[in-house]
């Protein structure tokens, strides 16, 4: 057990310096927007806009409600943005991420996300996206459950 759970904390750190590293290449002139995420896993929400607004990366603090795997988790995802509209404000995203679990036991598995991302011309970003979850340490489960609808406020607006 203590095994599994080195293990996922070295995966864990390594996956996120190397998506922190790749984020930090495109961050060059990125918005951050900070707010609240509502759903299936609720909690706090911090979205890192690359410069060129076709990627993201998205660190979710959340207590997870599915009675299978119920505890406080973080998440880390990377998001790719696909426009949807010409002005790049509305976008579809497809992505994934490591997940950690802290509850009765820890948990540890992989994260993808798929929703719509609509920033609006105030400083306001709206999220509608279902990110399921693949748990494979300390059990196999899949949580299907977190559907969820997140509202930011960007910290450093960048006018389009």
């Amino acid at each position: 057990m203590k095994k599994n759970i080195a293990l996922s904390v070295c995966s864990v750190t390594l996956i996120c310096c190397f998506v922190l590293n790749q984020a930090s290449a495109q961050m060059a002139g990125g918005e951050v927007a900070a707010g609240v995420r509502l759903g299936g896993s609720t909690g706090a929400t911090v979205k890192f806009y690359g410069g060129g607004n076709r990627s993201a990366i998205e660190v979710l603090g959340l207590w997870n409600f599915d009675k299978d795997v119920e505890g406080f988790g973080i998440t880390a995802l990377w998001e790719k943005l696909a426009p949807l509209s010409g002005n790049n404000r509305i976008n579809a995203i497809i992505g994934g991420g490591p997940a950690m679990v802290f509850g009765d036991e820890f948990r540890f598995g992989l994260t993808g996300i798929l929703g719509f991302d609509w920033r609006l011309k105030a400083p306001i970003n709206l999220q509608v996206d279902w990110a399921p979850t693949w748990y494979f340490v300390n059990g196999s489960d899949f949580s299907g459950t977190n559907v969820a609808f997140s509202v930011r406020y960007v910290l450093n607006r960048k006018r389009k």
